[in-house]
């Protein structure tokens, strides 16, 4: 009994162990990036020596990859990419939620570490997350271009349906949580109170615009003298 105590109690220490220094990285690689961020000061902020981060995570690109992937994995939970609609409701319904998702992972205070850390990569890439990228954004992209192939019909290319992701996606970019100070100074300004009217007109925009092309691939094309093309 009394060895069955001791194993479960040294298995509470090392997964607290294990999540400080995953905190610790999350902090410091978004704050500093991967390449200035020191063994020593992840020891110091986690309270933990080389050997235990050596012993959870192996070496200091593993950690930086669980460190990504926490932050990661912790977004697509909050936030789904169905935003909590469900496969069958109609493909209206699910882009308005596909829509809130995108919009709430970049507006929730919450996520910032996870922001941070995607954009220390994107301007110093160390090469370290390109597959788990690759992976996540194919997940996204195969479900918003679903409904999209929906949306505008089987007669559309597959460049169609890319254009049509671009301005999707390129609406929802613009909205981003932007905390005070000169980098957000001149720029449009939304929070969370702000999602509901911003899912609205998104959708009803992008809509719109299908609507528009599906109409545009459904009529022939006409040549100058009037015949089809």
């Amino acid at each position: 009994m009394d060895s069955l105590f001791v194993a479960m109690r040294k298995r509470k220490d090392g997964e607290a162990t294990r999540r400080r220094v995953l905190n610790a990285a999350r902090d410091l690689f978004g704050r500093k990036g991967y390449r200035d961020t020191t063994h020593a000061e992840l020891c110091r902020r986690a309270r933990v020596n080389i050997a235990s981060i050596n012993y959870h995570f192996g070496s200091k690109d593993k950690l930086y990859r669980a460190a990504w992937a926490q932050a990661a994995e912790e977004v697509e939970h909050c936030y789904p990419h169905d935003g909590g609609v469900p496969a069958s409701a109609p493909v209206e319904d699910r882009l308005r939620g596909n829509i809130r998702a995108i919009l709430m992972r970049n507006l929730d205070e919450r996520l910032s570490c996870f922001h941070r850390l995607l954009m220390m990569e994107l301007v110093n890439p160390t090469g370290l997350l390109d597959d788990d990228f690759a992976r996540r954004l194919r997940r996204a992209r195969t479900h918003t271009l679903g409904m999209l192939r929906e949306l505008v019909g089987p007669a559309a290319t597959q460049r169609d349906l890319e254009l049509c992701e671009m301005s999707l996606i390129s609406q929802c970019r613009m909205v981003r949580f932007r905390p005070p100070g000169r980098m957000g100074k001149g720029l449009p300004q939304y929070d969370i109170k702000d999602v509901d009217r911003l899912v609205s007109h998104i959708a009803r925009f992008t809509l719109a615009g299908i609507r528009a092309m599906r109409n545009g691939i459904a009529t022939p094309k006409r040549n100058q003298r009037g015949h089809s093309a």
